[in-house]
Formats: C-alpha cells, structure tokens, sequence
C-alpha cells in the first residue's frame, strides 16, 4: 500500500541522444522508495535547459539579424578595439560594423539596429542618430595615431612576415563645403573636390599599419615626403612604393635613413640614354634574364644606379598592347619613342636578388586590394558627409572595418572563401525570439547553421 510522499525534484532523464528534464516525486509502497514522473517541463541543450512549452501557446516576438554582426563583435573584441576606443568604443562601433554589413546613410541606422542584434551585442538601449554624431565627433577628438598602433600590434600576433610593408595613395570624392582646395580631375575623369588617402599594409597580409588624409591638390611626391619621418614606417625593414609616390629628393632623403627600398621609378631622358639606350633586345630576349610572374614573364638586366641598382624591365607582352593604343589613338611616335615601349624602372637598395625584387614590386597589389575592399565592400567611396571633421571620422571608421576583413581575410587565407563571402553567408543565420504569454516564458532560438557556416565560425574561431 502507499505511504507518505517523501519529495518532489527535478531530474535529468535521458532517452536516447536527448537529456529532459522532469519534475519527479519519491514516495514509498510496500516498505520501498519508488520514483514517479509528474510532468516533463523541458529540456537540455548545450548544458543549459530549455522549458517545455505547448506549442500552441508560442509567438514570435522577433527576428534580428545575428550571426554576422556576433562575428564582428567577436573579432572586434579579439583586437582590443573595446579597450583601444575606451568610453566611446560601443556607438563607433556600431558604426564600424554596420559600416561593413549595409550602405544606410546614419540618418536611417536607427530604424535598421532595430531589425539586428547589435544593441544587445553592445549593450545599447536606445539608439538615436544624434547619438550617431555625436560619435564620428568623438572619434576625431580621439588620437588616432595610438588607435592604429596598438590595432596593428593585435594584428601582428597573427602575422608570419614582418620586414615589408607597401605604401599608396588613392582618392575619392567628397561633399564637404568647408574643404578651400579647387577642384581636380579623378581617375574616372570627373572634375570635383578630392581628398587622398596614404594607406600603409604589411606585405604579405595585408593588415593596415597607418593611414593619413591629405587635400585632393597634393602631389603623390609630397605625400610620401611627408610620411618618410613617420616612425612606425621605419620598423619595417623595407618600404614598397608605386612609381607615382617616388622622386629623386625622397631616394636621397631615404639613404640618409637608411632605410631600405623597393620603388618604381619613371622613366626620363637620362636614364634612356645612360641605361636602356646600354640594352640590346636581342641581349635581354634570353632565358637567363626571364623572370616568371603570376600572369606573365619579363626580361630583366640590373645597373648600379644612386648607391643602389637600377633594374630595367622589359615586358614583350606590355609592348605590344602600348603600340596597339598608339594606332588605335592615332598617336604619332618616332623610333626613339618606339624603342623603350615595355620597359619599366625599379630602384632599390636591398641586397635581395634581382628576381626577388621583381617578384616583390609586381606582387606589391596588397594595399591596391586594400584599396578595392574600402571602395567597395566598405563603401568608402563616395564621401556623403558635409563637415570636414565628419569625412575624416568616416575615413577612420573605414579603417577599422578594413582592420576587421583584413583579419576575417587573414584566418581564411588556406580556403577559396574570401571575408566578403564569409559574411555574406553569416547574413542568414537570425536569432528569433519567441515567446508563451500562457506560460509566461520568453526565450531565444538561433536559425539552424549548414555546414558551410559550422566551418566558417570554425576557422575564425567564433561562436554562435
């Protein structure tokens, strides 16, 4: 016969793969204790319980974009931004992260934060964009020059190369009415107020060291002047320039610091006829001067030249395509014209080979890509904000987002996924809230991942 009912607890039941939880009681019969279940009330996932609701009673109380802007916040966080940005780090990141995600102007952030997971992730409770502002404006008070040099150091605990780096300027369009300087012609043609970007990366992945924002008016030459006293260039054993960045001035100034250089040089009529004037085609035509690069070959012969060597590149293929534009455009060129069509010019001052050198200077497009990725995946181009201070802020914003995908870049670099596709495929991944008024209960779910997601967080070392 039945005695007393002793207690009542919760007890994990497992029934095949699955744990459940259940509300169970121990009573006595016939002299011994015996155990009954009461309800089952949930069950366990990831160690952590899940309650039992009816299925009738559950609504969805909302769907917010997660998984993508989680990675970010992530890897934000693996960087130090937290710690790097202080007070201010939570409202400039969201910018950086949206920034990367969509191309909604500040104005229209709000309406969308609210579709996403990104107040949570920070620990915002209302956004506004005053509030947005009132960032960029934070941001430019900021000393940036520390920002960058402790980012790239977090960066550099990942990096496997540490003696180059490749420097480069680029432009774009901006709409700022408080910018003096006239008007120039860009690269596409169109007359308008410019700003120029110098943006230093490590060579081999590309992760950003420093960058600095010079009127549209400023020679490429005095750019790189400038920047030559910039310490944090001169850690870097070798500094990597386009012909468009280097003058005779600045190789001077650079073996006075004895700082060691690979540089395209222009051609002009001294070297012409001191250097390739010495070449014969059918000399430098030979095997044993063929360089072998990705998408080509060259021919190569090597001169001492400033206290360093001068190498002359001839490229068969760079010929005929400048003799085809000449006919095509009706261009007029005499035989001294002709004869230095597929030659180029590097300089440098390293003890390398010459086929290293070669091979360095044409792989030189990491910062060119760096460049891709802020116009375009980062939306960088064009500048839709007004004050001064604003552009340099959305520049700086730019910059960590670029510091973000060059890291997401960096740790898929063994697969095909590129950091864009990455995210793109996080994009889907939603975390849906729901909830039981019935039972008055409020949970959360996240969108069940594929394989190729599950691989993705795995390589960056992210969770969900």
């Amino acid at each position: 016969m039945y005695t007393l009912l002793i207690m009542a607890f919760i007890r994990k039941i497992k029934k095949g793969n699955s744990v459940y939880l259940a509300v169970v009681e121990n009573y006595r019969y016939d002299g011994k204790v015996k155990q009954r279940v009461i309800r089952y009330i949930g069950k366990e996932e990831n160690g952590k319980a899940v309650k039992r609701v009816s299925a009738e009673s559950i609504e969805i109380d909302a769907v917010k974009q997660y998984l993508d802007y989680k990675v970010l916040h992530e890897i934000a966080q693996k960087l130090g931004l937290m710690n790097i940005l202080g007070d201010k780090s939570k409202y400039i990141l969201l910018l950086v992260y949206t920034q990367l995600i969509t191309r909604k102007p500040i104005y229209k952030l709000p309406d969308y934060i609210e579709h996403t997971a990104l107040k949570k992730l920070l620990g915002l409770d209302k956004i506004i964009d005053k509030q947005l502002f009132e960032a960029l404006d934070e941001l430019e008070d900021l000393n940036f020059n520390i920002i960058e040099t402790k980012l790239f150091e977090n960066l550099s605990k990942q990096r496997e190369e540490k003696n180059a780096l490749v420097l480069d300027v680029t432009d774009t369009y901006f709409n700022g009415c408080d910018a003096d300087w006239k008007s120039r012609k860009g690269k596409d043609g169109k007359y308008d107020k410019l700003i120029q970007i110098a943006l230093a990366v490590n060579k081999e992945e590309g992760f950003p060291i420093l960058h600095r924002l010079y009127e549209g008016n400023i020679n490429n030459t005095k750019i790189f002047q400038d920047l030559i006293a910039e310490s944090r260039l001169k850690k870097f054993d070798i500094i990597i320039l386009d012909s468009g960045m280097s003058s005779y001035e600045s190789l001077k100034d650079l073996k006075y610091l004895n700082q060691q250089v690979i540089i395209g040089l222009r051609m002009n009529k001294k070297i012409e006829k001191v250097f390739l004037n010495e070449i014969e085609r059918e000399e430098i035509y030979q095997p044993q001067h063929m360089v072998k690069l990705k998408n080509t070959q060259v021919y190569v012969k090597e001169f001492d030249f400033m206290e360093g060597k001068l190498i002359a590149i001839y490229n068969p293929e760079l010929e005929i395509t400048k003799r085809e534009y000449a006919m095509l455009n009706l261009e007029s060129y005499n035989s001294h014209k002709a004869k230095f069509m597929g030659y180029s010019l590097i300089y440098h001052t390293t003890k390398y080979s010459v086929d290293d050198i070669v091979k360095t200077y044409f792989q030189k497009d990491i910062v060119e890509k760096a460049y891709r990725e802020l116009k375009s995946t980062i939306n960088l181009h064009p500048i839709r904000k007004y004050r001064m201070s604003h552009i340099k802020a959305h520049v700086k914003i730019c910059y960590m987002a670029y510091a973000i995908l060059s890291y997401i870049q960096y740790k898929l670099k063994k697969t095909e996924i590129s950091a864009v596709y990455a995210l793109e495929q996080l994009q889907p991944v939603y975390k849906v809230d729901l909830k039981s008024d019935k039972e008055n209960f409020k949970w959360s779910k996240i969108v069940t991942l594929n394989n190729l997601q599950k691989r993705i967080l795995k390589l960056l070392e992210c969770s969900v």
